[in-house]
C-alpha cells in the first residue's frame, strides 16, 4: 500500500504539478529521505511543503506516513483525519482510514485530535503561509483545533529573556489537552482586542495583535503572539519570574503561571538513567507538560556546543528503545543549530528542524540542570 503511494508522489514529482522547481526538489528531498528510512527529516522536510504548497492527498498522506514512522503518533494521527475529511473519495482517504483504525485500535478521535492540518481560506503572509485568526464564532476565538494547528511549531521566541514561559507554552501547544487549555485563554474584548487569563491568575490582560507586534512579539501563531504579550504584562522585565520571594525556579513558575499546576522536579545530574528516563518517559506516555533547563555556560564550557547555556527547553518526545529525549528549542524557526561531529551516525545527538533536536538521556545528564513536568 505505502509502496504505491511512494510512486504516486514521485510520478507527482516528476510530472511537475508541483509547478514551482524549488517545490519540487523540496519534494524530492523529502521523498529520499523517507526511502532512507530518516524518517524524522523527512517528517521535518514534507511540514515545511505542507505551509507552502497547496493541499493535495497524495503530499499530505506521505507526510503522515513520514510522522508516523518518526514515532509522533498525535501529528501522524492529524493529518490521516485531515486526508480523511478532505479528500474522501481518494486512494489515500481509504488507506489513511485504515492506519487511524490501527493506530486508534477503532476509537473515535477527538476534536483536538481531529484537526486539519491546513487552514483553508485564510489570509497569506508575504511569505505565502497562512495566518491562523482562529475559527472560533463564540467567545472564544482560538479552538483547539486552531491551536493543534501550528502546534509547538507556532512559538518562536522573541527578544524578550522569556524562555522559561515560551518552553512550557509549547508543551501545552502539541498536547490536546494542553491545546484545549490554551484555547480558554483567550477570549474576544472590545473591537480588535482579545482578553488573556492564565489559569488561576484573578487578572486579565487587554492585548491586541497589533500591541504584539509593536513590542517585538513575532510567534508564527497569532495565539502564541497574544500568549506572549500578555505574559509580558504579567511578569514586566521578568519581574516575579523567579517567584514573589524570589526562591521559585522559573521551570517551576512558567508551568504554574500557563498550567495552573504546581510543577514536579527531578535532578538530571543526580538521577539514574533509569530515574530520568522514567520521570521523562511518564510524562510524555501521558501527555502531560514536561520542559528542562541548561546549566550556565560554566558548567557547559568542558562540552562540545550543542544547547544554549542557561535557556528553557521543552520535551516533546522519548524513545526508550535508544534512550533517545527529542527537545524544543523555543527560539524555533530561528534556533542555532549544533552537532556533535564524533556522533556520525545520531546515536547520541541529532539536530532536526525548528529548534528540535535528538540528546541521549547520558548527555542530558550533563547538559542539563533540571527536567519539570506538570500534570494537566
Amino acid at each position: 500500500m505505502e509502496k504505491s503511494i511512494l510512486l504516486a508522489l514521485s510520478l507527482l514529482i516528476i510530472s511537475g504539478t508541483n509547478t514551482a522547481a524549488s517545490a519540487q526538489n523540496k519534494a524530492a528531498e523529502a521523498l529520499a529521505l523517507y526511502k532512507q528510512k530518516q524518517f524524522s527529516a523527512a517528517a521535518d522536510a514534507f511540514e515545511k511543503l505542507l505551509k507552502t504548497e497547496k493541499p493535495a492527498a497524495r503530499l499530505y498522506y506521505y507526510a503522515a506516513l513520514a510522522n508516523k514512522d518518526a514515532d509522533r503518533k498525535a501529528r501522524a494521527l492529524q493529518i490521516f483525519n485531515y486526508i480523511v475529511t478532505t479528500f474522501p473519495t481518494t486512494e489515500e482517504a481509504l488507506h489513511s482510514g485504515t492506519i487511524l483504525n490501527n493506530l486508534t485500535g477503532g476509537a473515535k478521535l477527538n476534536s483536538a485530535e481531529k484537526t486539519a492540518a491546513v487552514s483553508e481560506g485564510q489570509p497569506s503572509t508575504s511569505t505565502g503561509s497562512r495566518v491562523n485568526l482562529g475559527s472560533g464564532t463564540g467567545l472564544y476565538p482560538f479552538t483547539p483545533e486552531d491551536i493543534a494547528r501550528e502546534g509547538a511549531n507556532g512559538i518562536d521566541q522573541s527578544n524578550f529573556e522569556n524562555c522559561w514561559f515560551q518552553a512550557s507554552m509549547s508543551a501545552l501547544a502539541q498536547l490536546p489537552r494542553g491545546q484545549r487549555l490554551l484555547s480558554t485563554m483567550i477570549r474576544r474584548g472590545e473591537g480588535t482586542s482579545y482578553i488573556v487569563r492564565f489559569p488561576g491568575d484573578g487578572n486579565e490582560y487587554v492585548v491586541s495583535r497589533k500591541e504584539a507586534r509593536q513590542a517585538g512579539i513575532t510567534d508564527t501563531a497569532v495565539w502564541a503572539s497574544l500568549l506572549e504579550y500578555a505574559q509580558t504584562k504579567k511578569f514586566p522585565d521578568n519581574k516575579g519570574a523567579d517567584g514573589t520571594d524570589g526562591d521559585q525556579s522559573r521551570l517551576e513558575v512558567g508551568l504554574g503561571c500557563i498550567t495552573g499546576r504546581k510543577a514536579e522536579f527531578l535532578d538530571p545530574g543526580h538521577a539514574s538513567v533509569s530515574e530520568l528516563a522514567s520521570f521523562i518517559g511518564g510524562a510524555v506516555r501521558s501527555q502531560n507538560p514536561i520542559v528542562c533547563g541548561t546549566y550556565p555556560a560554566s558548567m557547559l564550557d568542558k562540552y562540545p556546543p550543542l544547547v544554549i547555556d542557561q535557556h528553557a527547553y521543552t520535551i516533546i518526545g522519548f524513545d526508550p528503545a535508544h534512550n533517545l529525549i527529542t527537545i524544543r528549542n523555543p527560539h524555533g524557526r530561528g534556533s542555532r543549530r549544533f552537532s556533535l561531529k564524533s556522533d556520525p551516525q545520531h546515536l547520541k545527538f541529532e539536530q532536526l528542524e525548528d529548534g528540535c533536536f535528538k540528546m541521549h538521556v547520558e548527555l542530558f545528564q550533563q547538559y542539563f540542570y533540571s527536567v519539570a513536568r506538570s500534570f494537566i
